[in-house]
C-alpha cells in the first residue's frame, strides 16, 4: 500500500482522509465544532500531515480498486490531469478495497469515482470512466469558479469537445 497506479498521493487511513480532505479550511483555529464527532481528528488537523492554510487548493480524490477495469482505464487520464494541473490542485487516490468506510461515508457507490473538494467541501463528482478532455474541462471550470484559473491553460485537448467552448476567449 502506498503506491498508486494513477500517480495520486495515496490515502492510507480514514483519519488521514478526514484531516487532509474533509477538514481543510481557512479557519483552522475554529472552535472545533466540525459536526464530525471524531475528537482525535483535530490533533491530526494541526499535524504536519496537513499543509498550512495558505497552501489550500482544490483536491481531486480518485476512488478506485486494483481489480476494476474502468479504474485501470482511468489511471492514465488522472496521470495527465496531474501533469496539467498539479501546481493548482492536489490529487489523491483512495483504494476502496482497503478503505471502504471512506467511500461509504462520502457517498461513493460506484468506481471509478472522482470527487473534487475545496476547503473541506465537495464541489464536483464525476462517476465512471471519462475522457481526458472531459475531466480537464471539469477541473478548469472548478478552478475558474474558485478564481484560481489564470485562463492560460489550453493544452487539455478541449477543442472539438462540443461543450464548454465558452471557456476559451476569442
Amino acid at each position: 500500500m502506498g503506491v498508486t497506479k494513477s500517480g495520486g498521493r495515496p490515502i492510507l487511513s480514514n483519519k488521514q482522509f478526514r484531516a487532509q480532505i474533509l477538514l481543510r479550511t481557512d479557519d483552522d483555529d475554529d472552535d472545533g465544532n466540525d459536526d464530525d464527532g471524531d475528537k482525535d481528528v483535530h490533533a491530526a488537523k494541526a499535524s504536519t500531515d496537513s499543509p498550512p492554510t495558505s497552501a489550500i487548493k482544490p483536491i481531486l480524490v480518485f476512488y478506485s480498486a486494483p481489480w476494476c477495469g474502468p479504474c485501470r482505464l482511468s489511471n492514465p487520464v488522472v496521470k495527465e490531469i496531474i501533469r496539467q494541473f498539479v501546481p493548482k490542485i492536489d490529487v489523491v487516490e483512495v483504494c476502496t478495497d482497503d478503505l471502504p468506510e471512506i467511500a461509504d461515508s462520502v457517498g461513493v457507490v460506484s468506481i471509478p469515482t472522482i470527487q473534487v473538494y475545496y476547503k473541506g467541501k465537495l464541489v464536483d463528482t464525476i462517476v465512471g470512466c471519462v475522457a481526458k478532455n472531459v475531466l480537464s474541462n471539469a477541473v478548469k471550470k472548478i478552478l475558474e469558479d474558485l478564481g484560481i484559473e489564470d485562463g492560460g491553460v489550453d493544452d487539455a485537448g478541449g477543442s472539438g469537445s462540443g461543450s464548454g467552448g465558452d471557456l476559451v476567449a476569442d
